[in-house]
């Protein structure tokens, strides 16, 4: 099997780091295709500078000027750069880190079984690259016997979308099957849009097509904090994080891989961490009472906060 890795570049902070978790890999990809979308360039211009220039010709390097549209305008436009060149391909953010198993484990774990995609655990780590906490792993999961494991769509829905949990991490430390890159095209279940919560969201829809082998293993990690969304509390990103949730459980009751309780029990929930986390914020808390009436299952709650959500997403230019 081939393996592409695909990397939206914009921060160039972390790009020694990032190289170097290329450079090291037991099983290296096979293409690296880069759409840098930093506003002058910049990425560019110290990737090609003389300090890397030994990197750059050991790596299989493409690279490619981005769109400047937003960071997930920039992963669907490396899909397409790719055009399915390998069966499968993974999109690595440039502040994220994998370690030097991630590709031979990934790849041993795709061939054993027919998956739409592999997810392997990972740390959080703080700005220096510091591993400081795991990701909150459902216990039956981490207390398995088993380094690999083969979910379908009602453990992945289930253990994610009820109680508002993303415990299976991001992009960068997934491997994708080639035929799952038009979900990237199209982040909807039943009519509701899942901006915001990109990577949960196409793990749930790829896990319709197929299971997801899911790796026990830490072998990278997502650096928090620093210039990333996750440190924006008040930022368009990390709000829409927040009532993506929601979304994904009005999709997913739309779709029948979430049951009405499910959804209520989503719904309620997330008022609650809304009033917690953005009392100060009127753009969210304007969907607490839409919530609350959700979670009672109140006529016409569920068509009012599709409505607004929307409405949010278009504002904020998702």
């Amino acid at each position: 099997m081939h393996i592409t890795t695909l990397i939206p570049a914009y921060k160039t902070k972390y790009l020694q780091e990032l190289l170097a978790g290329l450079m090291t890999q037991t099983r290296k990809p096979d293409r690296i295709v880069i759409s840098d979308d930093s506003p002058g360039g910049e990425f560019t211009q110290l990737l090609l500078s003389p300090r890397y220039a030994n990197w750059v010709a050991t790596l299989p390097l493409e690279l490619h000027v981005g769109r400047r549209a937003g960071a997930y305008e920039n992963f669907k436009n490396l899909v397409r750069l790719w055009a399915g060149r390998s069966e499968l391909f993974h999109i690595l953010l440039d502040d994220d880190v994998i370690f030097p198993d991630f590709y031979a484990q990934h790849l041993q774990t795709h061939q054993m079984a027919e998956l739409s995609c592999s997810i392997s655990a990972r740390w959080n780590a703080n700005e220096r690259g510091q591993p400081i906490e795991g990701m909150p792993v459902p216990e039956a999961i981490a207390s398995s016997n088993s380094r690999i494991m083969s979910m379908g769509p009602k453990a992945m829905f289930s253990s994610t979308v009820p109680g508002s949990v993303n415990w299976l991490g991001e992009f960068s430390n997934c491997v994708i099957r080639a035929r799952c890159a038009e979900l990237l095209e199209q982040p909807v279940f039943g009519g509701v849009s899942y901006a915001g919560l990109w990577d949960l969201g196409f793990f749930l829809a790829a896990s319709l097509q197929a299971p997801i082998g899911y790796i026990q293993d830490r072998l990278g990690y997502f650096r928090a904090g620093g210039e990333g969304h996750s440190a924006q509390r008040n930022g368009p990103h990390m709000k829409a994080a927040y009532l993506g949730y929601v979304a994904l459980a009005v999709g997913g009751c739309r779709i029948g891989q979430v049951t009405p309780e499910q959804m209520r029990m989503c719904a309620t929930g997330m008022a609650g961490a809304l009033v917690k986390n953005y009392a100060d914020q009127p753009d969210v808390m304007a969907f607490v009472p839409l919530l609350l009436e959700l979670g009672q299952g109140s006529e016409g709650a569920e068509a009012a906060f599709v409505e607004a959500w929307h409405g949010f997403l278009q504002s904020h230019g998702f």
